[in-house]
């Protein structure tokens, strides 16, 4: 098994890890035990509790981008980027062992155990910030839509009632709406 497989094995173990025990029970002795390594080879990809916690937020933001990039690749009408994040951030209707949703929790782990860990949350937001100004559409309206689409990320990834299912339709269906007469 190459390196890159072992790592993305570790970052999936520790993923499941934070569904099933919480934040708190991430520790590097589970993560090893879930992915079925030694410790010492966990330390080996990732040398600390630390080095994990940033991989599985960056690890996030490669996934964020690669769906909004999926999502540009069939839409490239002005909005393309802002409708790509929304869709990024819908995750109340992803399968229960795709990646974005517990990269989100340990996303939310590490942020509130040691915020330098999520650097490269913060690093990307210039750039992201950048294409939805950039993007065909009123920038005001580009940001609002990409706020809305985080509190629905947000709600959806502490398991929050915000919403009844036709409603959390209805609020996409506008969002998505907004960015086609932004114009």
């Amino acid at each position: 098994m190459s390196a890159s497989d072992t790592k993305s094995r570790l970052l999936e173990a520790a993923g499941r890890v934070v569904l099933s025990r919480g934040a708190a029970g991430l520790t590097l002795d589970a993560v090893a035990e879930e992915a079925g390594l030694s410790k010492g080879g966990l330390l080996y990809h990732y040398g600390s509790k630390e080095a994990l916690l940033a991989a599985m937020v960056q690890h996030l933001v490669d996934v964020t981008e690669d769906r909004i990039s999926a999502h540009r690749a069939a839409d490239d009408d002005p909005g393309s980027w802002t409708r790509g994040y929304l869709q990024a951030c819908v995750v109340e209707e992803l399968a229960e062992n795709d990646p974005a949703g517990r990269l989100a929790i340990a996303l939310l782990a590490a942020g509130a155990s040691a915020p330098e860990l999520i650097a490269s949350i913060r690093e990307r937001q210039g750039e992201w910030r950048r294409r939805l100004a950039d993007d065909g559409i009123d920038p005001v309206t580009a940001m609002i839509v990409r706020l809305a689409a985080d509190g629905l990320w947000m709600s959806d990834l502490f398991g929050l009632p915000v919403l009844s299912s036709a409603e959390r339709r209805a609020v996409l269906e506008r969002l998505d709406s907004l960015t086609r007469a932004a114009r």
